[in-house]
């Protein structure tokens, strides 16, 4: 005859099943995380590589350039493939790229759609020449000047074909950036721009317009004022000086060419 179980001892056989099924509960987790993790490095590493690898959009670099550049081949695995860093690629070995988008068609197919950048500005450094994107980058290095695009002469611009434009000296910078913007927010075409000389800025516009901002002091509404003056002026040529305006002497002077 069995002896009865005291309720301490129920207690304590209870206690035993449940760290014994906790355990197994543990260790079921334990090797399902380990196995979702070796998976997850499988799709990275191993599983679906690439098999058609598809690039269009572009007039400046044919397809197998662009694919050659992108750095993904038919073994790569397709879960890893990355459109930043597909996008930085491309950037960095076909400058004139400004746009990128990557579609993965699961299983194994890649579709890499671009679009051109377009030359805007040309900085000058020394001899040499070059384009910049009007999102800010750097096509090509040329030797002399190329046609239809804003001559920019800024001493302390930051060069490399490849790299987007950035500058040495926040005050050229934010000088660069507010004409820009205020020139396209009026309507103006801007050919040259000098921001050299900081207390000096100079412009031409229209093809016809050289013109004296002074300072870099009211900018915008310098700006907004010339406008106004070109309208006025209709067809002749000549200098237009704004160096002297200011918010209580708003005014500008035109000098017609001869």
């Amino acid at each position: 005859m069995k002896k009865a179980l005291t309720q301490q001892e129920i207690r304590r056989r209870e206690r035993r099943k449940k760290i014994r099924e906790r355990r197994i509960i543990i260790s079921l987790i334990f090797f399902l995380l380990i196995g979702i993790a070796v998976f997850g490095v499988l799709l990275k590493t191993k599983l679906f590589p690439v098999k058609n690898i598809k690039a269009d959009g572009s007039s400046v670099y044919s397809s197998a350039e662009i694919i050659a550049a992108s750095g993904i081949t038919r073994k790569t695995p397709i879960m890893s493939i990355s459109q930043s860093q597909v996008k930085k690629l491309l950037s960095k070995k076909l400058p004139f790229i400004e746009t990128v988008t990557v579609k993965c068609s699961f299983p194994d197919t890649v579709q890499i759609k671009v679009d051109d950048a377009k030359e805007y500005y040309c900085f000058v450094q020394k001899d040499d020449y070059y384009s910049v994107s009007e999102k800010g980058h750097i096509l090509n290095k040329y030797s002399e000047l190329p046609q239809n695009v804003i001559e920019v002469k800024a001493s302390s611009a930051k060069l490399k074909v490849g790299q987007d434009l950035s500058f040495g000296d926040n005050q050229e910078k934010e000088t660069f950036e507010l004409i820009t913007a205020a020139i396209k927010e009026k309507g103006i075409t801007l050919n040259s721009i000098d921001i050299t000389n900081i207390v000096h800025i100079t412009m031409k516009v229209e093809n016809k317009f050289e013109v004296n901002l002074g300072n870099k002091a009211n900018l915008k509404e310098k700006i907004a004022h010339l406008a106004g003056m070109i309208e006025g002026i209709g067809d002749r040529k000549g200098k237009i000086n704004l160096d002297m305006w200011s918010n209580s002497d708003s005014k500008g002077t035109f000098i017609a060419e001869n």
